[in-house]
């Protein structure tokens, strides 16, 4: 009899470990992707790389150096670290960076070779890597354990974009964000904390780059103890053609099913529908893929009048560097999964 309860205990013990790490999910639809990162699979990941700053006015460039981009003991690191490491804190100020000697693939603004002059050289290298060339689907279930990194000003996202674009350049086709945080451990807009125990899911999408809608479908979810950057979460999106939910272990963050005309009724613009005869989901209707990076910096996502304790902004191009490079400024992914509806 005991020996009896002793293996039943190990049982539900086991059981009830493997459900606090999303290892049994009881989800309806073919599990139809699935990343245990037991190896970074080149032909599953795309690096891109390029000294493009995302419009956003970032710090870092992205590039496939190993340093940056790595699995080890099964969890993927994606970890920002210094230029000047690489180089030489000279070289920031009066250096050329040619990422066309690295594959670049992205030359927006000049992305593929960075003269140093009003602006110095980007300070960060970071990694960003993507399925566009591998895996892309439409509708489904995506489960990803994660653990956020912490660090003044590190910009960490796992999100979609859409592989081809169908309805023209963002936020036309949209951008779906499962997880996205502030590394600040303390960061505070009107006396409200932004910092690493907020996590934002969001939907971008509208008419033009300056008409996007997001502030329609932006959420935030508080951790009442710890941070998203001291343990690892389940984060979840539920997209299917009725609507969007964001969940984070299992607690919903947002949802959003829009109305009989679609989004472009939710949106409340007027003129040219560019979504006009589609679904209701439009622009949420095509094939997206995985986007995963760890970006630094970008005065937008930092809004200016809030107050990083005990830290200032470093916000022009040619002040200090705005991290220092630690192996808790990455972050760790345990596992991807996609099920179909």
């Amino acid at each position: 009899m005991r020996t009896f309860q002793l293996g039943r205990f190990i049982i539900v013990f086991f059981l009830s470990q493997c459900i606090a790490r999303g290892v049994v999910t009881r989800i309806n639809g073919e599990l139809i992707f699935d990343e245990e990162f037991n190896t970074l699979d080149s032909n599953r990941w795309h690096h891109v790389i390029t000294g493009w700053r995302g419009g956003n006015g970032e710090f870092q460039y992205y590039t496939n150096r190993t340093e940056n981009s790595y699995v080890k003991d099964g969890i993927l690191f994606i970890k920002p670290t210094l230029t000047a490491h690489r180089f030489s804190n000279d070289f920031l100020y009066t250096g050329t960076l040619d990422l066309n000697n690295e594959g670049c693939n992205i030359d927006w603004n000049g992305g593929c070779v960075i003269q140093s002059g009003e602006e110095i050289i980007n300070p960060i290298q970071s990694a960003r890597i993507v399925t566009s060339k591998s895996f892309s689907f439409t509708y489904g279930t995506v489960e990803v354990r994660a653990k956020m990194p912490k660090g003044d000003w590190i910009w960490p996202a796992i999100w979609m974009l859409p592989t081809e674009g169908a309805y023209g350049g963002w936020p036309h086709s949209g951008e779906i964000d499962i997880v996205e945080i502030r590394g600040n451990t303390d960061f505070r807009c009107n006396g409200v904390q932004l910092g690493n125990t907020v996590m934002t899911s969001a939907l971008h999408w509208g008419q033009a780059p300056s008409a996007s809608r997001i502030h329609k479908n932006v959420w935030e979810k508080s951790l009442s103890s710890g941070s998203y950057s001291s343990d690892f979460h389940v984060y979840r999106l539920e997209w299917f053609p009725t609507g969007i939910t964001f969940k984070m272990d299992g607690e919903t963050v947002g949802s959003l099913s829009p109305p009989a005309g679609g989004f472009w009724e939710l949106s409340g613009l007027t003129g040219a529908n560019p979504w006009s005869g589609c679904t209701r989901m439009a622009p949420f209707d095509q094939k997206f893929h995985l986007v995963l990076n760890v970006a630094v910096g970008a005065a937008g996502f930092f809004p200016e009048g809030c107050v990083n304790v005990p830290y200032n902004k470093p916000w022009t191009a040619s002040s200090s560097t705005p991290m220092t490079s630690r192996d808790d400024s990455a972050m760790q992914v345990d596992y991807i999964r996609v099920w179909s509806p």
